[in-house]
């Protein structure tokens, strides 16, 4: 049986991509908690919207903090 990995440039790609069409649609990084299965985002709307985005690559987890520089 084989098993098939994504690579980590498409996780990343994957997570980077959810993350930009959050923060197209206006969500703000509202909260950051780190495990070790990776990092959960709390993003709130404007609008009162609220959502969760669980990232687990590294270059994801630095993508979002520069996110969250520029926020602020």
């Amino acid at each position: 049986m084989k098993v098939l990995l994504m690579s980590d440039y498409k996780q990343y790609m994957q997570e980077k991509l959810r993350l930009d069409g959050f923060v197209a649609q206006g969500f703000k990084i509202a909260g950051v908690k780190e495990d070790l299965s990776g990092t959960w985002l709390e993003l709130e709307h404007p609008g009162g919207e609220a959502a969760q985005l669980h990232l687990t690559t590294a270059n994801a987890r630095k993508y979002f903090a520069t996110l969250l520089i520029e926020q602020k």
